[in-house]
C-alpha cells in the first residue's frame, strides 16, 4: 500500500497559494491549526490527501475552461462506444454535442435507464452530472462540450476515454476515437 504523504505548514501554505476556492482555503487553515497542537495524526493525513485532491480539481478546472470558451461545433469524431460485455456501437458525432449529450446517446443506444449517475474519464479529467457531492468527484460538469474535453485531455485518433455509467452496477465502456473530420459550416 502506498504511504499518504504527510502534511506540513510549509506545503499546506504553497498549496494555499495555488487556490482561490474558499472551501479548499478553509479546510487548509483548520489542518494548519491542526498541525500547529500536534494532534490528529491520522486524521490529519487523511485531510491532506482530501485537500490534494480538491487542489487538483481546481488547477483541472482552470485547465478546463481555457478550452470550453473555443468552438468546437466544427469537428465531427467518429467514435466507437465499446461495452465491457463486447457489444460495440459506431458513431459520429459533432464536437459541439456536450458529454450530457452523448451520455444520453449512449444510453438510448445501449437500452439503459436514464436514471443513473454516470462518469467520463478523459485523459485525467473526470466530468459527470451536477449530484450533491459533484464538486469532490469530477472536475468538472458534464455541460462541457465533447471537443473541448477532447482537446484538453489532448487525445489524438486511435485514443480512447472511458464511459461510466450506473455507480451501482459499473457498466463499463470504453470509447475509441477513429476519426476527426472539419466540417464545413459557417
Amino acid at each position: 500500500m502506498k504511504e499518504l504523504e504527510k502534511p506540513t505548514i510549509e506545503k499546506l501554505e504553497e498549496l494555499e497559494k495555488q487556490v482561490k476556492d474558499k472551501f479548499t482555503l478553509k479546510l487548509i487553515s483548520l489542518l494548519k491549526e491542526d498541525l500547529q497542537k500536534g494532534n490528529k495524526e491520522l486524521y490529519n493525513q487523511f485531510s491532506f490527501q482530501r485537500i490534494l485532491g480538491l487542489v487538483r480539481q481546481e488547477l483541472n478546472v482552470k485547465k478546463i475552461k481555457e478550452f470550453v470558451s473555443k468552438k468546437h461545433n466544427k469537428t465531427a469524431y467518429g467514435l466507437k462506444i465499446i461495452k465491457k460485455s463486447g457489444k460495440i456501437k459506431r458513431t459520429t458525432l459533432n464536437g459541439g454535442f456536450t458529454l450530457e449529450e452523448i451520455s444520453q446517446h449512449i444510453q438510448k443506444e445501449f437500452n439503459l435507464e436514464s436514471m443513473h449517475l454516470y462518469e467520463f474519464k478523459i485523459g485525467e479529467y473526470k466530468y459527470g452530472p451536477e449530484c450533491d457531492e459533484w464538486r469532490e468527484m469530477f472536475d468538472s460538469l458534464d455541460d462541457v462540450k465533447l471537443g473541448a474535453a477532447i482537446s484538453v485531455a489532448n487525445l489524438k485518433i486511435g485514443d480512447t476515454f472511458n464511459f461510466l455509467y450506473d455507480f451501482g452496477d459499473s457498466i463499463k465502456f470504453k470509447i475509441q476515437i477513429t476519426s476527426k473530420q472539419h466540417l464545413d459550416i459557417p
